[in-house]
């Protein structure tokens, strides 16, 4: 055992860091290597050849420390947008050093934290400046660390920035009488994570679970150990009460994406029998705008609906946010497990396949040229996913590259699935390799379901049975320490030039599309780089040509219509290398920026207050826009002033013009330091509207 422990440590030492996070990268190897060895220990036990060959360095970086490193370069990321207009750097520690020891959001904690770094680095440019030279000092960050550890440990501050970026499981379960069954089931499926590896190594954080009925539901809580979470289920949530079908289901979505223990990143599976009574549209923006914005995906497990088809609004939050449908009879929930925990894991799209169906085909008498449901998506022409049809089969074909660790496919049927299709579904590889551990895959409900270890490199294929009356889609994930895959964020300036980083771009402008790259030793630099863009009546391919660390950009126009971002390159080896965003990008029509704020964009000071100047245009449409500012800690003492316009209504007549709104919160002089006010603004007009949301953590009156 010690000869796998020491290969571990050698990988992870001979591991090239990040510049601006050597000496703490440093550190996380050391605490990297206490966390591992009894997981070391476990695979030299099982002699695993492809995990083995992982765990000592075959491709890259070990699972954490891969994860380390994207939370700092995120924050890198973020404190390069930063427009630093005084150097007080003190203050930004004091800051930072207040959020570690008092706030319980980590994600708000990460961004103060690099507000501060953007302070350091700018200090250290101005001290280049003044000597004329480079500085041969301590990076930027080792500064901020440092002078973070004189009042904090170093397990404090990993700990309190999340920085082993593990996740939430999220359980949203349904209490009413005919859910008795289901909830059992759902006990099962989290008693089985204490028999894995996932919680133990820190891949999920936490548990948070939540029932909910009509019209009542419980709070949220989270649990930090399995058996926590297994005792809630059995315990607390109990079947009853009921009577008319629908269920209040997306208050309770709203309810546990709102909750501060749920952290960004984290899948949430929403267990019901039963279609909802309150999905209006404004609620439904509501949770889908929060779940894009945190990077939640929304998984739906139906028993049953309140009508033959499924709701729309379940099949709306499930598509936009990366997430599935799923419908099962009672006795199946079980064998969801493996997809449950499957989720909680880092995964980029190898290939992604809208839903198909066939009677278009047949109404079209047979004709290659048919028509889709939904859209026949061009990045098929970019050899992101092939289609044929033979015989009673339409067959895809992928391309697996060497850095995929473990390979997933699944055909979700828009139906529970009769047996001709579960059983008709295969998958191979094109040149039948000798697969590592390959499974023949799970077929229950509307589900098939195939992951497979150490996938060979090369062209594989799925065939599907063809249906008249059932589409599906399809879609394949790359798994692993080691597999390539990217973030997307968009760069977008107010008119002032305050910088903000979004998912959901302003329609009609010109933004930076920032792409960033994971496991970028995998990447040969001197290939070319392509970014897709493809959406409805849209289709673009660029060349990523700028590179700063490791964030390559480009400057596009953004389309009014939502589209799909796929990264397309080659690896060290010589493959292909293709990559699918897992969530759909939905530009806005009615645009909200932030023009400034004061005095800080993150904080707000105990019986003090801080002013937000946002910008409201629309470029596509004029009209009547009614403005709505609120907080969440009202009762608290908190207060959201509009005090301008004062009428609280924006007539915008002008698609070129930009109508401004002031915002004035206040917080109450007993108020605890490291609290944190969550502010909401809604503009609204009779057809379109957007939201604006801001996370302010209290600090000291003295800072």
């Amino acid at each position: 055992m010690l000869f796998y422990f020491a290969l571990a440590v050698l990988c992870l030492d001979s591991v090239s860091s990040v510049d601006q996070f050597a000496h703490f990268k440093t550190l996380l190897r050391a605490k990297h290597a206490e966390k591992i060895r009894p997981r070391i220990d476990q695979i030299g036990r099982q002699a695993d050849p492809c995990r083995l060959a992982a765990i000592t360095g075959r491709q890259g970086y070990n699972s954490l420390v891969s994860s380390a490193e994207r939370v700092l370069v995120k924050m890198k990321n973020t404190a390069d947008s930063i427009n630093v207009r005084r150097l007080e750097p003190e203050k930004k520690l004091s800051a930072c050093a207040t959020a570690l020891k008092s706030s319980k959001d980590r994600t708000l904690n990460r961004a103060i934290c690099a507000e501060a770094l953007a302070h350091y680095i700018k200090r250290q440019e101005s001290t280049a400046d003044s000597v004329g030279r480079s500085s041969e000092s301590a990076t930027a960050w080792d500064e901020l660390f440092g002078d973070l550890s004189e009042s904090l440990t170093t397990d404090e501050i990993m700990n309190q920035l999340d920085i082993w970026d593990t996740a939430s499981l999220g359980l949203l379960i349904d209490n009413t009488g005919s859910m008795a069954d289901d909830i059992d089931q759902v006990s099962r499926i989290a008693e089985h994570f204490l028999k894995t590896d996932l919680h133990w190594d820190d891949t999920i954080y936490n548990f948070v679970i939540m029932s909910f009925g009509d019209p009542d539901y419980q709070e949220p809580t989270a649990y930090y150990e399995p058996t926590q979470a297994v005792n809630h289920v059995n315990d607390r949530i109990v079947a009853s009460m009921g009577g008319d079908c629908p269920e209040m289901t997306c208050t309770a979505i709203e309810q546990m994406l709102s909750y501060s223990y749920m952290y960004s990143d984290s899948p949430i599976f929403v267990f019901t029998d039963a279609s909802s009574k309150d999905c209006e549209e404004d609620l439904v923006r509501n949770v889908e705008d929060w779940a894009i914005d945190y990077s939640h995906t929304l998984n739906f497990v139906l028993t049953g609906t309140c009508g033959a088809e499924v709701d729309g609004n379940f099949t709306r939050l499930a598509g936009s946010t990366g997430g599935s449908i799923y419908r099962l009879e009672d006795d199946e929930l079980y064998r969801m497990t493996d997809i449950v925990a499957e989720s909680t894991e880092d995964s980029s799209y190898l290939a992604h396949d809208d839903y198909d169906n066939d009677w278009d085909y047949w109404q079209d008498g047979g004709d290659d040229d048919w028509k889709r449901k939904k859209r026949d998506t061009s990045l098929n022409d970019h050899f992101l996913i092939r289609r044929r049809r033979q015989a009673e089969f339409n067959t895809l074909s992928f391309y697996v590259d060497e850095t995929v660790g473990r390979l997933t496919m699944q055909v979700t049927f828009q139906r529970h699935a009769d047996r001709r299709l579960l059983d008709g579904i295969s998958m191979s590889p094109q040149d039948n390799c000798n697969t590592h551990n390959q499974e023949t895959g799970s077929r229950f409900g509307n589900i098939v379901h195939y992951a497979v270890h150490c996938p060979c490199v090369g062209e594989w294929q799925i065939k599907v049975p063809r249906s008249i009356d059932n589409s599906w889609t399809f879609s394949a994930k790359t798994f692993g320490d080691f597999s390539i895959g990217f973030d997307v964020d968009f760069e977008q300036a107010a008119s002032n030039g305050n910088v903000e980083w979004t998912k959901q771009p302003c329609a009609g402008d010109t933004a930076k599309l920032v792409i960033t790259l994971t496991q970028r030793d995998s990447i040969d630099e001197a290939s070319r780089i392509d970014v897709l863009l493809n959406g409805e009546s849209f289709d673009d391919i660029f060349r990523l040509r700028t590179r700063d660390n490791d964030k390559w950009y480009v400057d596009i126009k953004i389309p009014k219509v939502s589209f799909k971002v796929a990264v397309r390159g080659t690896t060290v080896a010589g493959n292909t290398f293709l990559r699918i965003h897992n969530t759909e990008i939905k530009p806005t029509t009615t645009c909200l920026k932030t023009e400034n704020i004061q005095p800080s964009a993150l904080t707000i000071k105990a019986g003090r207050d801080t002013t937000i100047i946002m910008s409201l245009e629309n470029k596509f449409q004029t009209g009547e826009y009614r403005l709505y500012c609120f907080n969440d800690r009202q009762r608290d003492g908190f207060e959201t002033n509009i005090e301008r316009p004062r009428n609280r209504v924006h007539r915008v007549i002008d698609p070129d013009r930009l109508y401004y709104i002031f915002i004035k919160v206040k917080a109450p002089q007993a108020v605890d330091e490291g609290e944190v006010v969550n502010v909401w603004c809604v503009v609204r007009s009779i057809n379109d509207r957007a939201i604006k949301s801001y996370r302010l953590m209290v600090t000291s009156i003295f800072d």
